[in-house]
């Protein structure tokens, strides 16, 4: 069905309820008319912005656009991405499992039917209620039409509502409908930057930053703090994304948001107090990233800089080495997330310090990652290591070379990192002699 075929249906049968919803537009309180439409007669919309990433990955896939109005395969590929996890490409639809939120809001819709009106133009296109309509036309798929076939909406004329009133209305309704949310979910993030673009933000500019962030402040549960720290994340997966490469390619950091936010963090602060020791800072944070170090890693990068410079600069020396080495090869390309495991996971905002979590690390093909993971958590364990009594760093020490066989010891004397193997151990036999005299002078 073409636009100006729903159009003309929803017009033509479009029944006045007698009632009308209020919503906050243009600055005031608003009453729309609620009017009873065939769902038939509906679109769901492509450019939702409650799944922009997904939209994307999954249009990398296919190799092409998705068009739910003219393909029925896609209609169903984005009633998955609306409602499914751990989503996959079969043939020429994506599927996937159910997510239990899309199956309890199934339950309430067959249980308690429509809570409160879609959101559409005049043209059928659903700009606010999409999952709704996507659980009813899975519904109708399987077999079911009975009460089905009737939905309550307001329709929102664009002479009378353009799309930058309707964006800021779809941003009240969506952004805020829950206070508390974590940005941890990629799409609600972009959102956020969508709106901070039509806010005119410069993302360059800190003062413009925290300017935008007083104005979006409602969308991050009220908080200005938060509202920035979110804003950083985005100016900082930006760059990311650009030195990869695939600026604009969101879908591809599925999963890595908590990991940009702490690098917001960490050169929020490089960036005020130390801004020549900026790019240095960004760089090896975004190497962090792109070995799989947990989110908490990053945070431990900047407290090395501003306690320890010297160990801050070995490092800065030693990864760079490693990557540049590695680029003389080829140039590390940034792939699409495996979403098996992206989805499998729900990363939790904590300010402790260097925690582990279990999400992978973005997938970054011809990068040294297993050589500079390593070499950044050695440099965390030494910059931690002063902070662990007599006993502990003892009892971890011996643990430690224990696991280290003889035959081990040789071998890695033959493998590419021996002349490092030789020092270190070489240190620990200097160390070894010394705590002897300690021992025999206190026995």
């Amino acid at each position: 069905m073409t636009a100006d075929e729903r159009t003309r249906l929803i017009a033509e049968k479009r029944e006045d309820t007698g009632r009308t919803h209020r919503l906050w537009c243009k600055d005031e309180w608003r009453y729309f008319p609620v009017f009873r439409v065939p769902v038939e007669a509906l679109l769901l919309n492509i450019d939702n912005r409650r799944f922009a990433a997904d939209k994307t990955l999954v249009e990398s896939w296919l190799g092409r656009s998705l068009d739910p109005e003219n393909n029925t395969d896609d209609e169903a590929s984005v009633i998955s991405i609306l409602l499914d996890t751990s989503l996959n490409l079969d043939g020429n639809r994506v599927k996937g499992h159910l997510q239990k939120e899309a199956e309890s809001l199934t339950e309430d819709w067959l249980r308690r039917k429509q809570e409160s009106p879609f959101w559409i133009r005049p043209d059928g296109t659903v700009r606010n209620g999409n999952r709704r309509l996507a659980v009813i036309k899975r519904l109708q798929e399987q077999g079911g039409h009975d009460g089905l076939e009737w939905v309550e909406t307001i329709i929102l004329a664009p002479t009378e509502i353009d799309e930058e009133d309707l964006f800021k209305m779809e941003q009240r309704e969506q952004l805020t409908e829950n206070l508390k949310v974590r940005y941890t979910d990629i799409n609600l993030l972009l959102a956020l930057r969508e709106a901070a673009v039509l806010e005119e933000i410069d993302w360059a500019d800190e003062q413009s930053l925290d300017k935008v962030a007083g104005e979006l402040q409602l969308a991050a549960g009220g908080d200005k703090q938060y509202a920035a720290i979110q804003l950083r994340a985005i100016r900082y997966m930006d760059a990311y994304l650009a030195d990869l490469a695939v600026p604009g390619e969101y879908h591809r950091l599925r999963g890595q948001v908590e990991r940009f936010r702490d690098v917001g963090k960490t050169m929020a602060k490089i960036e005020a107090d130390y801004p020549q020791d900026a790019v240095d800072m960004l760089r090896l944070a975004f190497a962090a990233i792109q070995a799989g170090n947990p989110h908490g890693d990053i945070r431990v990068l900047r407290k090395i800089f501003l306690n320890n410079r010297a160990a801050y600069e070995a490092l800065n020396k030693k990864v760079a080495e490693l990557e540049d080495a590695a680029e003389v090869t080829s140039r590390p390309e940034l792939e699409n997330p495996d979403l098996s495991v992206v989805n499998a996971v729900s990363p939790e905002e904590d300010d402790s310090d260097g925690e582990e979590d279990d999400t992978p690390g973005p997938n970054v093909r011809n990068y040294p990652g297993p050589s500079v993971k390593k070499e950044i958590k050695n440099a965390i364990d030494a910059f931690k290591a002063p902070d662990l009594d007599v006993h502990d760093a003892l009892v971890q020490a011996r643990s430690r070379l224990h696991n280290i066989s003889p035959d081990k010891l040789k071998d890695a004397l033959l493998g590419l990192q021996a002349n490092d193997v030789r020092g270190a151990a070489l240190d620990i036999l200097t160390w070894a002699s010394e705590a002897k005299l300690a021992l025999d002078a206190g026995s």
